[in-house]
């Protein structure tokens, strides 16, 4: 028994063998347990220390099925993204966290580390939808018997509901008493429904079939190696120079400005500007102009890179420019961030676009060497930067960093973002405690209106919930009790 599966590409087709009766058992105890994990430890409301636990339970299961290739390193960054739920009570993460893992888990199936590519980690994780109906079709084949029967069954079901449905509206119509019977009985049904709790089965199963169908397509699939055939188109350099020597003109006039107005603040400003307000202006124009920069050099070095003599070396010249500008360009809005900060104080997303610069700057230093050798899949580098600077996110305290910047702020000039910083998730609570100590009676009730929120929110947890900045709030509500 043969069945074909398009993968990696819409032409390539891999020839996928009949599942051994071990290896079936295996994926559908791998499905079941997936759904019951994902369902129970995942998908509780602030879940915390559970969420490691259901990525221990995955790493046990894959490794228990045989999986060896050294695609299994991808578990690593899976496991860093739960561990966010155990170390941290800053919630921001964890629906972009499911969708990243979700990728990672996709980026399993590919063939070879060198075949890491975001079409083809696309294709697994649709494929592995495609897969949610096979285990209910080895469910079939193992009561092939029965189905003739069970689908006349089904049958009659169906015909049966609109009939009961139309006689017991006519019946509640005609008396009253049945309909209040009939009323309580439905009321009674509901009431025994959990309806939060078929959600989330509902979830689990899809994480479940998801998780099967990724492992399916690792266990089972035999692709062949099959040439691309996919070659460069060779750039004309002469329209490629003219192009970019143009806009590098006026990008020049720009960086004479900046170094003029921005970077030496000892020259007054036209139009009676403060430094601030200079800043503030075009930090997302310059943010979105370094990415149409990025994307126009690779554009460029691709079209380019196997041209020889001097217009490949003048091509060459011009992005290493366009690369310097566009270093100048995120120091530019590193830096008018950086006033607008020092000016306002820190909040969650100035926060992360400092990050977003640096990785950014990182990603910048690597697109020089690729100008200079275009041999590495530079796409490869940018994904394993930017997944870097999500990992760092999910184990960084951001609300603990921004409380302590805006209290500090507040201690040490008597204003500051208390208020925004009273928003914050428990992980900012060892800083809001300094707050008790406040010489300011407002201050100080705030502070334990904070705490009282945290106990109230707590008090229902469970030891799924359990984790370390729940611990650590959990010993300052106490303080904050006694210090009323």
């Amino acid at each position: 028994m043969m069945e074909l599966i398009y993968m990696d590409t819409p032409k390539e087709v891999v020839q996928v063998e009949a599942v051994e009766p071990l290896l079936k058992r295996k994926l559908l105890v791998y499905f079941l347990v997936s759904v019951v994990s994902f369902t129970v430890l995942v998908l509780p409301h602030r879940a915390g220390v559970s969420v490691p636990i259901f990525m221990i339970i995955q790493t046990a299961m894959i490794l228990g099925m045989g999986f060896r290739k050294k695609q299994i390193i991808v578990l690593l960054p899976i496991f860093v993204l739960s561990l966010n739920a155990f170390i941290s009570a800053n919630p921001m993460w964890r629906v972009a966290n499911v969708f990243v893992a979700a990728a990672l888990f996709g980026a399993m199936a590919l063939d070879n580390m060198s075949s890491w590519r975001l079409l083809r980690v696309a294709e697994n994780m649709m494929m592995a939808f495609s897969r949610a109906f096979i285990p209910i079709k080895w469910a079939g084949e193992a009561r092939v018997k029965e189905l003739p029967m069970l689908r006349r069954v089904m049958i009659g079901v169906g015909l049966s509901i609109p009939a009961l449905i139309f006689v017991v509206v006519m019946l509640s119509r005609a008396d009253t008493i049945f309909y209040e019977t009939v009323t309580r009985l439905i009321e009674g049904i509901t009431s025994l429904i959990r309806f939060s709790l078929v959600w989330r089965v509902l979830i689990g199963t899809v994480a479940g079939l998801y998780l099967f169908g990724i492992m399916y397509g690792i266990f089972t699939a035999k692709p062949r190696e099959i040439a691309s055939g996919i070659t460069a188109p060779k750039g004309d350099c002469v329209i490629l120079s003219v192009v970019l020597s143009s806009v590098l003109f006026v990008y020049t006039l720009f960086v004479i400005i900046q170094f003029r107005y921005l970077f030496a603040p000892s020259y007054s400003l036209p139009y009676g500007l403060c430094f601030v307000t200079y800043a503030r202006r075009g930090f997302f124009e310059l943010l979105f102009l370094t990415a149409v920069n990025i994307v126009f050099i690779l554009a460029t070095v691709w079209l380019t890179k196997t041209q020889e003599g001097r217009g490949g070396k003048i091509i060459k010249f011009l992005c290493m420019y366009l690369c310097a500008v566009t270093v100048i360009l995120l120091v530019s809005s590193f830096y008018r961030m950086w006033l607008y900060s020092s000016d306002d104080g820190l909040t969650r997303m100035r926060l992360l676009v400092f990050g977003f610069l640096f990785f950014n700057l990182v990603g910048l230093l690597f697109t020089f060497f690729y100008i200079m050798k275009p041999k590495f899949n530079i796409l490869l580098v940018y994904g394993f930067v930017a997944l870097s600077y999500f990992l760092l996110l999910n184990l960084v305290p951001i609300d603990r960093i921004i409380a302590r910047e805006q209290i500090n702020r507040y201690f040490g000039t008597g204003h500051g973002g208390i208020q925004y910083v009273l928003t914050l998730s428990p992980d900012a609570a060892p800083e809001i405690a300094r707050l008790l100590d406040s010489t300011s009676l407002n201050t100080r009730e705030y502070a334990n209106n904070y705490f009282a929120r945290l106990a109230h929110a707590s008090a229902t947890d469970n030891w799924r919930q359990w984790n370390l900045a729940k611990r650590r709030a959990w010993r300052l509500i106490t303080i904050s009790a006694q210090n009323p």
